[in-house]
């Protein structure tokens, strides 16, 4: 079973996503509410995948920063990705390390599962 790590994502969009890797891939999901605490879970396990909101839902801080911190870091080899439905935050992440991601809006379109497939098949 793969695991995946869920980040900042509010009460609302956290169940979808776990109900989308869980059904679809049989992912074991983690979720972590405070992006500061992030890097601790991964020191802690491995992760096939790291799902990370734009905006932390419960602490508001900044997911774009985030990856550009856990990749500055340079120990954890996992793939970043961010959700968001705006393109100029998507493009930002990208060019900071992450892979591509997915919009709120498009999470049970086709294209986003296959998306998440290359992760966890």
């Amino acid at each position: 079973m793969k695991n995946a790590l869920i980040v900042g994502h509010c009460d609302l969009d956290h169940p979808q996503i776990t109900s989308l890797l869980e059904k679809n891939f049989s992912a074991k999901v983690t979720r972590l509410k405070q992006l500061k605490r992030a890097m601790e879970y991964l020191e802690e396990q491995d992760y096939c995948l790291v799902i990370i909101n734009r905006i932390g839902a419960f602490d508001q801080e900044s997911g774009l920063e985030l990856i550009k911190k856990i990749k500055d870091d340079g120990r954890f080899k996992v793939p970043l990705m961010m959700v968001t439905n705006y393109k100029d935050q998507m493009d930002k992440a990208l060019e900071a390390g992450a892979v591509p991601g997915y919009g709120k809006d498009n999470l049970h379109d086709k294209a986003t599962i296959e998306l998440l497939s290359k992760y966890f098949n």
